[in-house]
């Protein structure tokens, strides 16, 4: 799955693999623009096994994967658009750095991903580090389905 920031030109938002225990499932385009997260055997990044995609009909989480920054001159709000055939599956969520509890990105019915029931508000320099949870409990999901193709983070100036 890519993920991609939309419509910035002026490079006022950057992606980046969060680094640590889950590196190697993220790939980075060098310009803080797109990064891919390779969940698949096809992943080259492990230096032991590889992944073999997510259980079945269970819960997986990865946390840690990518850090959203805002390198822009003023405060934003960031939201997540997934797309794909079973975007219902994934929940991207943050750890916010004071609390030790995860705040959730909820899914709306339009495929727009909010952190709780508003965006993520980051001021000019914040960060914020982005985790994914995958649930394919009870879900008819065959070897080799691709649950997502895409996630966009989209930022609005508040």
């Amino acid at each position: 799955m890519d993920v991609n920031v939309s419509d910035d030109a002026a490079a006022y938002l950057r992606l980046e693999g969060a680094g640590g225990n889950n590196s190697e499932y993220v790939t980075q385009d060098g310009n803080g623009d797109q990064l891919e997260i390779d969940l698949t055997d096809s992943n080259d990044n492990f230096s032991g096994e590889d992944p073999n995609g997510v259980n079945p009909d269970a819960v997986t989480q990865i946390d840690d994967l990518f850090v959203i920054q805002n390198q822009g001159t003023q405060e934003v709000n960031v939201g997540l658009t997934k797309s794909g055939s079973d975007t219902s599956l994934v929940t991207f969520y943050a750890t916010d750095s004071t609390t030790s509890s995860p705040d959730r990105y909820d899914t709306g019915n339009d495929g727009t991903v909010t952190l709780g029931s508003t965006d993520a508000t980051l001021g000019t320099g914040d960060s914020v580090t982005v985790s994914m949870e995958i649930d394919t409990e009870g879900q008819s999901i065959s070897s080799g389905t691709q649950i997502l193709n895409s996630v966009t983070v989209d930022a609005d100036a508040t």
